[in-house]
């Protein structure tokens, strides 16, 4: 039987909610927002996850938890790998994904190549000089893998970044194109960095990470948040996998000892044995995310994308104000806080939403007040 979480409510947080002027988290770079008595459409989250029986689990643990230090890297790669079933030598813990960038871009030094619109700190993490940015052409957005290797190529960068899903266009990328770029990049010898922290929302879900050709391609490092997939983003915990051990162990020397939290560690711990719950989280998550698309496009002049991860990207109707506009006023009127574009690399990007698929009530909840606008 499914443990289901209930939905989070602000009369459920014993603290003290702003709902205040707030009318900077509109622009703002996105976190935080516990605090704030908004419903958040921002962040990318399950949920449906983690089950309530977990949640009781922590809290019983938490005294001590907070009065110990975690466990360094080397064990936390042991716990890691009974989760994702990969040797504990090809993988490394970190505090997110964001954690590895300055190590890859900074340390290692690596010049990459990025498609745009991506997320935004694969491109501000980039030392100056160090960046090629590949456009994604509109209205679809979709990377053509052969160009995309042929334009490695060309620029002599280091790596090429893929993130599959994409973040903001929730579009992903077929695994026989992401073997094919991976090939061809192996014999320009260049590295792939995949972000696939959002597969599991797709369609084929795991079937389709190249985690299953992980020892097929050295010059491949799978990058992956956990927090998404198991609506834990608090938690900050996520890995690196490469068939590549000296590169796995040259990341692992740049990282503090103790990187990850206990909270996170005794999560970790649990994961093993919440695996179908998990499953029917993300399919749940899924379910929500196909009606919310479903509804978006029954807005008049709204330009859709078909969502492969737990969030929606839309165009606005022609007639209607910038995406700013649209958020400053979901705010003030709904406390609802949506994500526009104009902070991407992205042509009159504040005329794009970027919606986080919440539950099928908070989306009807949306859909309507989006549509009030419309009004």
């Amino acid at each position: 039987m499914m443990m289901t979480r209930p939905t989070m409510s602000t009369a459920q947080i014993n603290v003290d909610l702003r709902s205040g002027n707030d009318s900077d988290l509109v622009n703002r770079f996105p976190g935080g927002y516990w605090k704030y008595d908004i419903k958040d459409f921002v962040l990318l989250v399950n949920p449906y996850f983690p089950p309530q029986a977990f949640l009781d689990e922590l809290k019983d643990a938490l005294p001590r938890l907070i009065t110990c230090y975690p466990s360094p890297n080397a064990q936390m790669v042991e716990l890691l790998a009974d989760v994702v079933k990969i040797p504990a030598n090809n993988l490394v813990v970190c505090n997110g994904v964001a954690e590895l960038l300055p190590i890859f871009l900074g340390r290692l030094g690596m010049k990459i190549a990025v498609p745009v619109p991506s997320f935004n700190p694969y491109e501000t993490t980039a030392l100056p000089g160090r960046l090629s940015r590949f456009i994604l052409p509109p209205p679809d957005f979709e990377l053509d893998v052969h160009h995309y290797a042929a334009f490695a190529r060309a620029n002599r960068v280091s790596g090429a970044v893929v993130i599959s899903p994409n973040n903001p266009t929730s579009r992903m990328v077929r695994c026989e194109d992401l073997l094919s770029l991976a090939s061809a990049l192996r014999a320009q010898q260049q590295l792939l960095l995949l972000d696939e922290s959002f597969i599991e929302f797709s369609e084929a879900g795991h079937r389709a990470s190249l985690e299953n050709h992980l020892f097929e391609f050295p010059n491949v490092i799978i990058l992956k948040s956990l927090g998404k997939i198991y609506g834990t983003c608090g938690l900050r915990i996520g890995y690196a996998a490469s068939a590549n051990e000296q590169l796995i162990n040259d990341i692992r020397a740049a990282l503090p000892t103790w990187n990850v939290n206990t909270c996170a560690e005794f999560f970790l711990s649990k994961l093993p044995y919440l695996t179908h719950n998990a499953k029917e989280s993300w399919a749940r998550a899924g379910n929500d995310r196909d009606k919310l698309y479903t509804d978006l496009l029954g807005i008049d002049g709204m330009k859709v994308l078909k969502p492969d991860a737990n969030f929606v990207f839309c165009e606005l109707p022609p007639h209607w104000p910038n995406g700013d506009v649209i958020a400053s006023r979901l705010l003030k009127n709904r406390r609802i806080l949506i994500r526009h574009n104009g902070g991407k690399t992205l042509h009159n990007g504040k005329r794009y939403l970027r919606i986080a698929s919440r539950t099928g009530d908070d989306n009807e909840f949306l859909v309507e007040a989006l549509r009030d606008i419309a009004n």
